[in-house]
């Protein structure tokens, strides 16, 4: 989710004069141009739900890891949470770029050639995940409503850890393989397409931006394999 801020400042002077007679002309002449100022068309103020051009903001989610590997000793496709942080940019509109960093789990276990998705009863390894993502496109703004499509690449710095439950000499060295196996064979880069959606709200922060999106990852270490 999107923020941003304002913070008008006001500044006003009044000078008196020493000789009487130029402070009455000037009293007539301020009049003049209060009576001006009074009868002038007030400025439109400014609209709150206009989008701004950067900002930060914060994700939150479910995430479906496919699981396209046939072995029978992997589990089915989990569906993990995630919750991160970012900056958004908008350059004339129409072109926005992105960065955000997000965060989640899941279980690993070592099947003697690759590391595979386990359910909670097979799991060996407990995985930290941050998913860095760098994304650029296309931006359509109608009033308070934005879509957008776009791009990018995402790096997938994983940490695996011994489950709580299972013992050091159940895992042997199978830890060390999964970790090894993150960052082998370019399993760490992740090719991605997203389309969002967001509107923008006046609130007491002067306007919040709310919405979803959909994102797709592929990974390139499942390509050359």
């Amino acid at each position: 989710m999107k923020f941003s801020r304002f913070f008008p400042i006001f500044l006003s002077s009044l000078i008196f004069s020493g000789n009487f007679a130029f402070s009455q002309e000037n009293s007539v002449q301020n009049q003049n141009n209060q009576n001006q100022e009074n009868s002038a068309e007030p400025e439109s103020p400014e609209n709150p739900t206009e989008f701004k051009d950067s900002a930060f903001f914060l994700t939150a989610g479910p995430m479906l890891m496919l699981n396209t590997d046939s072995e029978t000793d992997s589990a089915p496709s989990p569906v993990m949470y995630s919750m991160g942080f970012g900056y958004s940019f908008r350059k004339d509109k129409k072109i926005a770029g992105e960065a955000r960093l997000s965060f989640f789990t899941n279980y690993y276990l070592w099947d003697g050639d690759d590391a595979q998705i386990a359910e909670v009863e097979n799991r060996t390894a407990t995985a930290l995940s941050f998913l860095l993502d760098a994304t650029a496109g296309r931006v359509w703004r109608k009033g308070a409503n934005e879509i957008s499509v776009s791009g990018g690449l995402g790096v997938l710095a994983r940490i695996a850890l011994l489950s709580s439950g299972v013992s050091e000499d159940e895992a042997g060295d199978d830890v060390s393989s999964i970790n090894s196996w993150f960052y082998s064979n370019a399993n760490f880069l992740y090719p991605e397409f997203a389309v969002s959606y967001l509107r923008s709200f006046q609130d007491f922060l002067g306007s919040t931006k709310i919405g979803g999106e959909f994102r797709t990852y592929i990974c390139i270490g499942s390509i050359i394999a």
